[in-house]
């Protein structure tokens, strides 16, 4: 195939919407990983930007990969109701050529690549484990999220209106056309290989992706699944116009929210481009800081200073849209890792 179909593929699968932020949008949320995820290159041309929501006292991290018609921009108030909704810490991930992200038209090889990079910034930057992952991709993000948790052990896995393969879905809308075109995004295979439990949600009146797609996932998958395909919920619903699509669905698979009382250490570089969260360090805390980040086995937290979030006792009071402020659930007694 030549390179022009090639292309055509990519602008057709990631069309890059024009950005609707700017690098002063969300202050002390945008954060920058470096390829190297070294904090002395987080000025350099190739930094991806990177939505960045901790919660106080959080046992899980949720990374989200948008669909092809968002940036960090436009699917901020949903990474927002992660973090609200679940007491999660979220990191939402940009691709290429999108918002404020270098790197030209995006790709199936790039798009996975700065997935990769969030994946890592958490496990050897922030140091967490990655048993503590959940990774939620909604239409084309969910290939790079089926990547993810393909070649990691992760807690669990969210897809949402996902495909079985470009091919295949070029094959749902133009039939034999689809052998004309190089495959991307083989999702059909790679959940043959994850381990994470996984929920699905497709809504019946998708007219994009049909759902029967997802239910192809669901039957595919070895590991403990479910399978959510609400009768009214389309291709681009919001996911939290109704509580059964997308929020009750995740708090009864994975019994969010659940606590851990470990300091996140937070490295003030991420925030290069952006007001930094803290003050300037007074030189006594630069000391005491180095001093603690020098122990063996850091990694890039080495010999850098690090912004501790403060803890809270976490509230057993779940707010936000999609369950109301009068619910609750029952505050877990503590963290039953698997």
């Amino acid at each position: 195939m030549d390179s022009s179909s090639f292309n055509l593929v990519n602008h057709l699968l990631f069309p890059t919407p024009g950005s609707s932020y700017q690098a002063d949008s969300f202050d002390k949320e945008l954060i920058w990983l470096p390829k190297s995820l070294d904090g002395a290159d987080v000025n350099s041309e190739d930094s991806v930007p990177c939505l960045f929501l901790p919660s106080h006292s959080a046992r899980f991290f949720m990374i989200y990969l948008h669909s092809n018609a968002e940036d960090l921009g436009r699917c901020h108030n949903f990474c927002q109701l992660l973090c609200n909704q679940f007491q999660v810490h979220v990191l939402a991930v940009e691709y290429p050529g999108y918002g404020l992200c270098p790197g030209g038209q995006a790709t199936e090889e790039s798009v996975i690549e700065n997935a990769r990079l969030a994946f890592r910034f958490l496990t050897q930057v922030l140091m967490f484990p990655q048993e503590d992952i959940i990774i939620i991709g909604r239409s084309i993000g969910c290939g790079p999220a089926l990547c993810l948790a393909a070649e990691n052990r992760v807690y669990g896995l969210v897809l949402i209106c996902p495909f079985l393969s470009v091919r295949e879905l070029v094959r749902t809308h133009l039939g034999p056309l689809a052998e004309l075109i190089d495959e991307r995004f083989p999702n059909k295979d790679r959940v043959t290989e994850i381990s994470a439990a996984l929920l699905l949600v497709h809504g019946k009146k998708d007219n994009v992706v049909p759902w029967t797609h997802g239910q192809a996932l669901y039957h595919a998958c070895p590991s403990r699944k479910r399978l959510v395909t609400p009768a009214e919920m389309s291709h681009n619903s919001s996911l939290h116009q109704d509580p059964a699509y997308f929020v009750l669905p995740m708090l009864s698979f994975f019994g969010l929210p659940d606590y851990n009382f470990d300091e996140l250490r937070i490295p003030p570089w991420i925030y290069g481009r952006n007001t930094s969260p803290t003050q300037e360090e007074s030189a006594d805390d630069k000391e005491d800081s180095e001093g603690r980040n020098s122990v063996d086995g850091a990694g890039k937290l080495e010999s850098l200073s690090c912004y501790c979030l403060p803890q809270r006792p976490a509230p057993a009071r779940l707010q936000g849209p999609g369950i109301g402020p009068g619910s609750f659930l029952p505050k877990p007694s503590g963290s039953h890792r698997a």
